[in-house]
């Protein structure tokens, strides 16, 4: 019989794990406000029923597989993502951005 000490044991990488889901990462605090991290913008949209209509399709990162991946925010909440936003609209120069005209 082999003995092996806890020192030798590596864990497991949680990804290899059948059906295990690695929890979201937490939000970090930028100016005192929580925020979560961005990895892509996907899409933008007006919605004229909204006070600020411009609207942003955010692909979360670490949300990957769950419910959470994807959510419509308004414009006004990505700016920290601001070079995410300048970046989608040099890639996608007739989407609704924020100089479009209501």
């Amino acid at each position: 019989m082999k003995f092996v000490t806890v020192s030798q044991i590596e864990p497991a990488p949680l990804s290899n794990i059948p059906n295990h889901i690695n929890p979201p990462p937490p939000p970090i605090k930028i100016d005192g406000n929580l925020e979560f991290k961005v990895a892509h913008i996907l899409d933008s949209k007006l919605d004229q029923r909204r006070r600020n209509p411009l609207l942003y399709l955010i692909q979360w990162s670490g949300y990957k597989g769950t419910p959470d991946e994807y959510s419509w925010m308004p414009a006004s909440d990505l700016e920290n993502a601001a070079e995410l936003v300048s970046e989608f609209h040099s890639l996608y120069p007739g989407k609704p951005g924020p100089c479009t005209r209501l």
